[in-house]
């Protein structure tokens, strides 16, 4: 699991259009700041600053698998949280979609790609995202447990879940908030109407809720060129 996450991070990062912004986005995902990577990599923090903002020029390759590497090993010492989020995604019949951006998206970036209507949350939509799930609500409900409920979050909590098949948008918002870990954004997919409990616990936790009546189909098409 460990080779198959630095693969796919350094492949991400090679062929990005903005290779600085999307090793800030892995960075960021394993919560390390500039100052502790460099610390890692036996860097000046200013190493790592200038890569980000692009002030270099893009890393090579052999540099990119160091990064890599580096962060993958820090996980793997601290319990394996962003390895082990792979092993989770896998076989989930309920998640539909899973994906992560290239790099970290403002919320209203995203809410205004989807055509979405914000209920709740006006307040949060600058905050950074860096991927999103979309899954099927009756048969999340149906068959998840309290451990199959984190297999939504993929590498990064920071993330938008978008939920089919919603009636009243209660149910999604009360195992959300019943769950330790957060999403920023919730988005319901042609819901039928959305309860107000849904926005008043959206309200308590600062997550942003959203409707949109794109379809399913036409929302990931969207996504993927984001």
């Amino acid at each position: 699991v460990n080779e198959q996450l630095t693969r796919r991070m350094a492949g991400e990062i090679v062929v990005s259009n903005s290779p600085g912004k999307t090793l800030r986005k892995w960075r960021e995902i394993f919560h390390l700041s500039q100052k502790h990577l460099a610390s890692l990599l036996g860097v000046n923090p200013s190493v790592v600053c200038d890569f980000e903002k692009g002030r270099r020029r893009s890393p090579g390759i052999a540099t990119v698998r160091r990064l890599v590497e580096t962060m993958v090993s820090y996980d793997r010492a601290h319990g394996g949280r962003v390895a082990g989020s792979m092993v989770g995604q896998q076989g989930n019949s309920a998640i539909t979609d899973i994906r992560e951006f290239a790099i970290g998206l403002p919320i209203a970036t995203v809410v205004e790609a989807i055509g979405g209507e914000v209920i709740a949350g006006t307040e949060e939509l600058e905050r950074t995202i860096y991927g999103y799930t979309i899954v099927d609500a009756l048969r999340a409900i149906t068959t998840f447990s309290g451990a199959n409920f984190g297999q939504m979050y993929g590498w990064s909590n920071e993330r938008a879940l978008f939920f089919t098949g919603v009636q009243f948008g209660r149910s999604p918002m009360i195992a959300v908030r019943a769950h330790p870990v957060k999403p920023r954004l919730v988005c319901y997919i042609q819901p039928g109407s959305i309860d107000k409990l849904a926005t008043k616990l959206a309200d308590m936790e600062r997550i942003v809720l959203v409707s949109t009546s794109t379809s399913q189909e036409q929302i990931q098409q969207r996504l993927r060129q984001l």
